[in-house]
């Protein structure tokens, strides 16, 4: 049974407050990865004093776990390949030629927004700026491809000041989500996703994505207190039993009709349904499935199991796609 509880409340002021492959058309080239762990502090909002890691995280994620370092450390040559960046499809996929030969390549361990979604355009742009038209160095993980067949590697540059580890940076800057998949970053880009988030940058600015609802900047007080990932049995029959829940710990009513709930990944998406309202001291429970729960609950009617037993980020977004929640989990046996 994975149950998450949640210690801790948003501020108020929070907006609510290697081993692998790399194969190519001429060959197969072996690469090892040896990458070592980087994170970067950075000012905090609310102050850091306010700042718990339990209220975005699981509670064994700490703040003292963000390191303050200097550059990321780059493999040895024997374990990357350099390529030249010929076009930007997104935020976290771009296309490469390597002896002439173009490759699409998905940046391993993050997801950035859909150009479709707020900030899509934004953290393709950011990314643009840091790699179009110039050559990268690819490290592999423990990943060769995705479902797409698209290759997957770390991506870093080597400028004057020193190498970028670029998959880290979008990371970091609020442009990408971590991905919690056991990749090697796993843990280093989720912290940093936390501070991201507590700091307002990139995509968990408080109105990255405007205010025609014309909200105040000191928004209602909700969060997840409950996520239940890992039912007894197979996950994708036991639908009924996988649930998230969200309380009101605020002193006015909240309004979240027309709000999204999201997962990590590119393609679980679901819309809260009209005259979904929150009265201080009320919670929200949204099912998986399309029975159980309590009364009232929200049903998914998801045909699959939505939140993943290695880790996951629960995200809920107004009608504009700002971030108002956002609580990342990851079951014990992927804790360091």
């Amino acid at each position: 049974m994975g149950i998450i509880l949640l210690r801790g409340v948003f501020a108020g002021s929070r907006y609510l407050c290697g081993m692998g492959r790399f194969n190519t058309l001429s060959g197969t080239l072996l690469i090892g990865v040896s990458l070592v762990l980087v994170a970067t502090a950075c000012n905090t909002r609310p102050t850091s004093d306010a700042f718990d890691a339990s209220t975005t995280t699981s509670s064994t994620l700490l703040v003292e776990d963000v390191a303050t370092t200097t550059t990321p450390t780059l493999p040895p040559p024997e374990e990357r390949i350099t390529a030249t960046v010929v076009s930007i499809t997104d935020g976290d996929t771009i296309t490469v030629s390597l002896d002439g030969v173009e490759i699409d390549l998905r940046m391993l361990g993050i997801n950035a927004p859909e150009l479709s979604e707020c900030w899509g355009p934004e953290s393709s742009a950011a990314l643009a700026a840091m790699v179009e038209n110039t050559s990268v160095l690819l490290v592999a993980g423990e990943e060769d491809v995705d479902q797409f067949d698209r290759v997957l590697r770390y991506v870093f540059l080597e400028t004057s000041d020193g190498p970028v580890f670029v998959n880290q940076e979008m990371v970091k800057s609020g442009n990408a989500i971590g991905m919690s998949n056991g990749h090697e970053q796993n843990r280093n880009f989720k912290l940093l996703e936390a501070r991201a988030f507590e700091s307002g940058l990139g995509m968990w600015a408080t109105f990255a994505c405007g205010n025609a609802e014309g909200i105040a900047a000191d928004r209602p007080v909700v969060r997840v207190s409950e996520v239940q990932y890992d039912p007894d049995g197979p996950d994708d029959e036991r639908l009924e039993d996988e649930f998230v829940v969200i309380v009101n710990e605020g002193y006015g009513r909240v309004f979240m009709s027309g709000w999204v709930l999201r997962d990590e990944s590119s393609s679980n998406r679901l819309t809260l349904p009209n005259q979904t309202v929150l009265a201080p001291g009320e919670s929200l429970t949204i099912v998986t499935g399309c029975t159980g729960g309590p009364e009232g609950a929200v049903h998914w009617c998801s045909d699959n199991a939505v939140w993943s037993n290695q880790g996951d980020t629960v995200i809920v977004s107004d009608t504009l796609g700002n971030a108002v929640i956002r609580y990342a989990y990851a079951a014990d046996d992927q804790l360091g």
